[in-house]
């Protein structure tokens, strides 16, 4: 990719792409949001297996730069837009961090592997090999994929997915005001969109 693009215009495109179809969505009726900030990409093990340093055990750290950068600017947005558009609301949970400090300690959340993938070859299983439908055709597979967090070269296993579902609805700490679970049972929050945009007697008592 940097190839073809600077890392900071390519988050630039991502992130007005993202606007703009956000901004179509709210014309047609969308209130309510929920985004999915990117995880520390260069710690999957696709991405450990490219790094020109993958001999030190470490993450690209180019491509978890990459990630940060898209998260910051969306964070930037979301702000943004919640001043702009009155009713607008989202969910958008700090992924990043949440993910990160499973691979980093994953007994602390009750796995045994951060590192490598459950299944795939080469170093820490990140050559997509996995079933064997694709050369090489050779591949490892674990005996528990519940001890990991990664299934694959660039997925996580189903435990990680389930453990996302739940911070998602109800228990993750979010960089937008609203949780999943408030968005889909219609609890309110004054933003300040709609304060700007109401009467000042209808919010404030004197």
């Amino acid at each position: 990719m940097q190839e073809y693009f600077v890392p900071e215009v390519y988050v630039e495109m991502v992130i007005g792409n993202l606007t703009n179809a956000i901004q179509v969505l709210y014309e047609k009726g969308a209130r309510k949001f929920g985004f999915l900030s990117l995880c520390p990409l260069g710690c999957m093990p696709l991405m450990r297996a490219r790094n020109p340093k993958s001999s030190e055990g470490g993450c690209f750290e180019a491509a978890s730069g990459l990630a940060l950068a898209h998260n910051n600017a969306l964070n930037a947005v979301l702000t943004s837009l919640e001043q702009l558009l009155k009713g607008f609301k989202y969910c958008n949970p700090e992924f990043y961090t949440w993910l990160y400090d499973r691979i980093n300690n994953p007994a602390s959340y009750g796995f045994k592997e951060g590192v490598n993938a459950c299944c795939g070859t080469g170093p820490y299983n990140g050559v997509y090999s996995c079933g064997g439908k694709r050369k090489p055709v050779e591949f490892q597979l674990c005996d528990n994929a519940d001890d990991y967090i990664w299934w694959d070269s660039g997925h996580p296993t189903e435990r990680i997915h389930e453990q996302i579902a739940k911070t998602l609805w109800k228990d993750g700490p979010s960089v937008g005001p609203y949780k999943l679970e408030d968005l889909f049972f219609d609890k309110e929050k004054l933003t300040i969109a709609d304060l700007l945009d109401a009467p000042d007697e209808e919010h404030f008592q004197y």
